[in-house]
């Protein structure tokens, strides 16, 4: 067993995917302490109101961001294991081109509906203004996701970890430097915006070190990158980002839409109480993306180089999925004691409230570890239409039942929805064990008995 576990731990997909759960550790716990700080600096009242502002921002970025970097990734990742340097240099023009587009879309639409949103639905015209603030850190995003593309789609998993960490800290030290100077929920806008900026630049200096790496994976030039922008095509990369950003909206926005609800049916006090169990609870579901993360790139380069079809994966992804869902479920009933804990001593008596949403949002966590290895799936099997219009029927469901969650039980109805509807992506696992199963009976050229992915 010892020598078999050392085996295991000596793959470099699993040592990459340890090296991002920690720097994922890391940024759980910079967000933790972000938290925190601003829950016993605000307090409940103000803490929901900022919880506000940033959810009507989050909407407005996850909704337009069009999935750029993933999209990216995956044909960045595929182009460099050919070695296709052109391909690989016109990914990354097309992506900072469609990138800007895109913010330039996040800021318009929020200096403009930011405060219409803010009056009209929680009587607050500036929890809007401080969310139309907010939408400036699209443009930014763009050079970061730039960095991060160049790291992650060569598998430069410790640079870009180091990336992450570095830059999540700065917002602890930055947040921490105007809550204490007093600038309450105003600084808390600035504070966001302006560690965008740092971590903007600073993905520059990333993008600068992965440039010393082997030629293999060194990322093109940057001036190369930019000389190609505006010739690049975004056509591909808009196509299938379009595609992820429609899965992004129903698997991100639809589980944050509590935030959004909670003020309307209730008070910026709940959504205070809100906000930090789900803190809380994403948390922990943090450690799932850097499987995703890993997987990702790991499928593109090894069909790039070695010429096969996601067909022969199913295998490795069955063997994620079970791992990564098994895991995840010993750590939220692990978690629970914790984060009572946690609640009890770091926030306080004022947010004890926290805890019971906290129950009902990582109920959700039971099932997310299973499904990691959809989006990896749909991508490389050229099958992402078929996950929107499965997400679609799956988002329209959990919407449904979070509004009616709040109707009939109120912000702790919100709660239990939310975290309940985690289960219903269950369904790509079986759309992904059928086809598995499909591809064996065609390639054995018998009734397939293919193990589900």
């Amino acid at each position: 067993m010892r020598k078999r576990f050392a085996e295991f731990c000596q793959r470099r997909f699993v040592r990459d995917t340890f090296v991002l759960q920690a720097a994922t550790f890391v940024w759980g716990g910079t967000y933790f302490v972000t938290s925190v700080l601003t829950a016993h600096y605000l307090g409940d009242e103000q803490l929901g109101r900022w919880a506000t502002a940033r959810e009507i921002f989050m909407f407005a970025y996850f909704l337009l961001n069009l999935g750029v970097v993933t999209a990216t990734v995956s044909y960045y990742s595929e182009a460099m294991g050919r070695q296709d340097r052109v391909a690989s240099t016109n990914a990354l023009a097309a992506m900072l081109k469609l990138g800007s587009l895109t913010a330039l879309g996040i800021i318009g639409i929020g200096w403009f509906l930011g405060p219409i949103v803010g009056g009209h639905f929680y009587d607050d015209p500036q929890v809007g203004r401080f969310a139309s603030v907010l939408c400036v850190a699209g443009m930014f995003e763009v050079v970061r996701g730039l960095a991060v593309t160049a790291m992650q789609g060569t598998r430069q998993m410790r640079s870009y970890a180091l990336f992450d960490i570095t830059t999540n800290v700065l917002r602890v030290g930055i947040v921490w430097g105007v809550l204490a100077a007093g600038w309450g929920v105003h600084g808390v806008v600035g504070a966001f915006v302006v560690q965008t900026l740092l971590a903007a630049l600073i993905g520059l200096r990333f993008y600068g070190i992965a440039r010393k790496a082997d030629a293999k994976i060194a990322p093109p030039p940057l001036r190369d990158v930019i000389a190609a922008v505006p010739s690049a095509s975004i056509r591909h990369i808009f196509g299938r980002s379009l595609l992820l950003a429609m899965n992004k909206s129903i698997n991100t926005l639809v589980p944050r839409s509590g935030m959004l609800l909670i003020p309307a049916l209730a008070t910026f006090r709940d959504n205070g109480h809100y906000s930090i169990a789900y803190v809380l609870s994403w948390a922990l579901a943090l450690a799932m993306r850097a499987v995703t993360q890993t997987l990702l790139p790991t499928l593109g380069l090894k069909m790039g180089s070695e010429n096969q079809s996601i067909d022969k994966m199913g295998g490795l992804l069955r063997r994620v999925s079970l791992v990564s869902g098994g895991l995840m479920i010993v750590a939220t009933v692990l978690s629970v004691p914790v984060m009572y804990f946690v609640i009890k001593v770091f926030y306080g008596v004022e947010f004890e409230g926290s805890f019971e949403y906290f129950l009902w949002l990582v109920s959700g966590n039971l099932f997310i570890g299973f499904t990691v290895v959809a989006d990896p799936f749909y991508i490389y099997s050229g099958r992402l239409r078929h996950a929107v219009m499965l997400n679609l029927l799956i988002g329209g469901l959990a919407i449904l039942a979070i509004f009616l969650g709040g109707e009939f039980y109120g912000p702790k109805g919100v709660a239990a929805a939310a975290g309940l509807c985690h289960a219903l992506p269950f369904v790509h696992l079986v759309y992904m064990w059928v086809y598995f199963r499909k591809s064996r009976a065609r390639n054995s050229g018998s009734p397939g008995t293919g193990a589900p992915a």
